[in-house]
């Protein structure tokens, strides 16, 4: 298998880790490589430890902005935070 998509069991837009199953932190926190799509996800898991990918689309001036691209532009982030 190559990857399996599994629910957060959280109800907020983004990842929240505190408010996920145990199963999604504890795959989380085994895995090697995580993809994460959407803005939410970003906002939510950005600077949280791992080796993650965003997917994400631009929909505020604030995001454009820091990534120094357009309104509606796709964004492809690799972020590594090891702590």
């Amino acid at each position: 298998m190559v990857a399996r998509v599994i629910s957060t069991g959280c109800a907020s837009p983004g990842t929240i880790l505190a408010d996920c199953s145990p199963e999604f932190v504890d795959i989380y926190n085994s895995s090697d490589v995580i993809i994460s799509k959407g803005q939410g996800n970003f906002e939510a898991l950005s600077g949280e430890k791992g080796n993650l990918f965003f997917l994400l689309k631009a929909k505020c001036p604030a995001i454009a902005e820091k990534f120094h691209v357009k309104i509606n532009d796709y964004i492809f982030h690799y972020e590594n935070a090891k702590y």
